[in-house]
């Protein structure tokens, strides 16, 4: 493979939350208002722990870290509630450069793959919301596979699906579980910290790039054509 070249990227893999949409951010502030209720305290730092993994990891976390009792079903009622409110009220948040990147993949004709943790209504809805233009060739969701983030299982579905070799595509992510689930899946990464900015250190020489904002993959893909 060589980078920056004309021969690559094939194809660009996506993920959502973070990376695309600010809705971690949502996320936390839901966790911190519904959490006195839950344990009597906020909840919103535990996200930290829990970016890039989908439901049953997710579980298994608050399990582990406030004991078999705690009362999931009850805590993500209710912060999904929360969640919807300010969707409503607020929208989704796109992430700078994302329209831009996605409408120069467009005209390069470049293939695009979502994969994401979330689940597929999670998926959908926010797509559908921020109006994102459809163009991805494939979107797998947190619940059509059979492991999590950081486990590279969802990018090795991505590159079979697009026919593809791991060193031929480039995937964008945002948090530590994507960037070690990418570099597993032997597939270049390009790392945008969102909320873990300032704790990639155990990353840090796994991607391609560090980068602010996905302009700048636009501008770099592009300053190679």
């Amino acid at each position: 493979m060589k980078p920056w070249s004309d021969l690559w990227p094939r194809a660009v893999i996506f993920d959502m939350d973070g990376l695309m949409y600010a809705t971690e951010q949502q996320i936390q502030r839901a966790w911190d208002e519904v959490g006195p209720e839950i344990v009597g305290k906020p909840l919103g730092n535990e996200i930290y722990h829990t970016m890039g993994m989908n439901r049953a990891l997710r579980v298994k976390y608050f399990y582990d870290t406030y004991g078999s009792d705690f009362p999931y079903e009850k805590f993500e009622k209710a912060y999904k509630a929360c969640v919807a409110d300010m969707k409503q009220r607020e929208g989704i948040p796109v992430k700078q450069g994302l329209f831009r990147l996605l409408a120069f993949l467009c005209e390069e004709r470049i293939p695009a793959v979502l994969a994401t943790g979330s689940s597929s209504f999670h998926t959908y809805e926010n797509l559908a919301l921020t109006r994102t233009p459809d163009i991805f060739q494939y979107v797998i969701c947190g619940d059509m596979v059979r492991a999590a983030k950081p486990d590279p299982f969802i990018y090795e579905l991505s590159c079979r699906k697009l026919g593809m070799r791991p060193e031929e595509v480039l995937v964008l992510e945002d948090s530590v579980n994507g960037v070690l689930a990418a570099h597993a899946a032997h597939t270049p990464v390009i790392m945008i910290p969102d909320l873990q900015k300032g704790q990639t250190s155990a990353v840090e020489d796994l991607p391609l790039a560090m980068m602010d904002s996905l302009d700048d993959v636009t501008d770099m893909l592009m300053d190679a054509r």
